[in-house]
């Protein structure tokens, strides 16, 4: 985080006045190129073409981190979609209520049950936060992560199906998975004969044998759901449901 952006989200924490501007400053300036082309690699316009032009569909993000940089949903969301975003980090779903308010913001960690784990973490806007301790061994290999950049903490996760259960969210034309390393678990407690995903881009990094085992773990158990893949952008898998 550059020395601007840091006075700033400390005055934000300090008065509520700066919040606004705080948030202001990280969506259209900080991330202004940000606003017309938000993925990493192009996906959401290869997504968003495969529904009729004046489609208004439904979205599920998972690990949403910012709502234009990075983000494969935003394009959606500037053509009239809507959906549920969610994220561990407090400060993204601040950024995400301020940009995206016609959307469900939930602030909370996504796993395979209800509890509290150890959450490795970066950075207030970082998308390398993680409750994976092989992403986290990835981090320190290839992106040289220092020991004292990481911060421990306890945080709360719940399982996915509770919060589509309370907002009654069975019906998923588009579901974007982002959550460094947590993907699988994530995946194994979906019921897939409930909940009807159309297309799901789903984040799959091979950098050691554990992740690439859970990477396989996740094309097979698509493939037994229905799922086929269309198309990868790097390390970003588009899947169709041909069910």
């Amino acid at each position: 985080m550059n020395n601007s952006n840091s006075k700033l989200l400390e005055l934000s924490k300090k008065f509520k006045s700066f919040k606004k501007i705080y948030y202001f400053y990280n969506i259209y300036i900080r991330n202004f190129k940000f606003l017309k082309n938000g993925t990493q690699f192009g996906e959401d316009k290869f997504i968003i073409k495969l529904f009729n032009e004046n489609f208004k569909g439904k979205f599920l993000d998972v690990g949403c981190y910012h709502p234009t940089r990075h983000n494969n949903t935003y394009l959606m969301y500037k053509k009239g979609w809507s959906g549920i975003n969610i994220d561990l980090n407090p400060l993204t779903i601040e950024l995400f209520n301020f940009m995206r308010p016609r959307d469900i913001n939930i602030n909370s960690g996504v796993s395979n049950s209800e509890s509290f784990q150890k959450l490795y973490f970066i950075g207030d806007l970082n998308t390398q936060n993680t409750i994976d301790k092989n992403q986290l061994d990835f981090l320190r290999q290839h992106h040289n992560i220092k020991e004292d950049q990481i911060i421990e903490k306890k945080i709360k996760t719940i399982n996915l199906n509770t919060i589509l259960d309370d907002y009654k969210f069975y019906n998923i034309d588009f579901m974007n998975l982002d959550i460094e390393g947590n993907e699988l678990k994530v995946l194994k407690t979906i019921d897939f004969k409930k909940i009807n995903i159309k297309y799901l881009c789903v984040e799959m990094i091979e950098h050691n044998k554990n992740s690439i085992l859970n990477n396989a773990n996740i094309k097979n158990l698509l493939a037994d759901n229905g799922y086929k893949l269309i198309k990868n952008f790097d390390f970003n898998y588009i899947y169709e449901n041909i069910s």
